[in-house]
């Protein structure tokens, strides 16, 4: 269930244990808050902001966001949670002081305890941190959760500015590691131009927000749908080959393997195994056709051993 006030949240009829932050890929040292809030005693609320903080107080920082809040709340449902709380972020958000922030949350549940990551900061200038939670917890008898930061095999802190990173190099079993499951987007089929389909490769369409960090280019793929998992291959770009004057926007393009179900208006999750090829140009159809071909042998054999 998705909240979007304080006002809501005072309508949860139980002890509340909210986890902050902005959980922009849901990696696995968000999973370590929320799973925290999850433990105790009550009802577990993730309270996270949308658009990114960043992209209000400095936009020219602002980073490329991994999941759509739709998506990002799809996978915090995962994690066992109920209420995904999503709090507009503006100016007046940006310029609230840190006491009036957690006055805001006190007011509005029977708090049971927040939750966040150790180098959580919130409220103008960013001066609210764990220590001033702390104070508020000992004055209003609620429970404070400091959850370090989650480190991997190299000793290297996990971040969503590192799965940027990974994925802006296609290195997809390394952000799995860092994510602890496959890198995802998740949207609504909708319909093209049906060319795939005349290719003789019929295509999916998903309306998604695009990862903008990752090459284009051709991707071995799983998809979900009705809870089952799809063999498949997927082309990210601009289809230069194809290109009309109507792609302004980089496309994902899902070809699903022995699959004849209608999916438009369907929801798909694409799940990122390996990639492929950068996208290209090639000199005619017939010379697309047989590369496709070529894409598709390679990608039932990489999932065959990934299977």
């Amino acid at each position: 269930m998705r909240l979007k006030s304080f006002s809501e949240l005072n309508s949860v009829n139980s002890v509340v244990n909210i986890a902050i932050g902005i959980f922009d890929g849901v990696h696995r040292g968000h999973a370590a808050v929320i799973n925290e809030a999850c433990s105790q005693s009550g009802v577990a609320v993730v309270m996270t902001f949308d658009p990114h903080p960043i992209s209000i107080v400095n936009p020219s920082r602002a980073p490329k966001i991994l999941n759509s809040i739709g998506h990002r709340q799809t996978l915090i449902e995962r994690l066992g949670v109920k209420y995904f709380m999503v709090l507009p972020f503006n100016h007046d958000r940006a310029h609230q002081c840190p006491d009036q922030f957690l006055d805001e949350i006190v007011e509005s549940c029977r708090l049971g305890s927040i939750c966040v990551g150790d180098d959580f900061r919130f409220g103008k200038g960013r001066k609210g941190d764990a220590k001033l939670i702390e104070k508020f917890a000992k004055r209003y008898d609620f429970k404070v959760r400091v959850v370090k930061r989650i480190k991997d095999d190299s000793d290297c802190v996990i971040s969503s500015s590192r799965v940027r990173g990974l994925l802006a190099n296609a290195e997809l079993n390394a952000a799995t590691k860092l994510l602890g499951r496959k890198f995802s987007v998740s949207g609504v089929i909708e319909k093209g131009n049906m060319l795939g389909r005349k290719l003789g490769f019929p295509t999916a369409n998903l309306d998604c927000l695009v990862p903008e960090m990752m090459p284009h280019g051709v991707y071995a793929i799983k998809a979900l749908y009705n809870n089952q998992l799809f063999n498949g291959i997927a082309n990210l770009g601009f289809r230069p080959t194809i290109n009309d004057a109507e792609d302004t926007k980089p496309l994902l393009e899902v070809h699903l393997f022995d699959f004849d179900q209608d999916l438009y208006g369907q929801e798909l999750e694409v799940l990122f195994v390996d990639f492929l090829r950068d996208e290209k140009k090639f000199s005619n159809i017939d010379a697309l056709k047989l590369q496709i071909n070529k894409d598709i042998i390679i990608t039932k054999n990489l999932l065959k051993k990934n299977s």
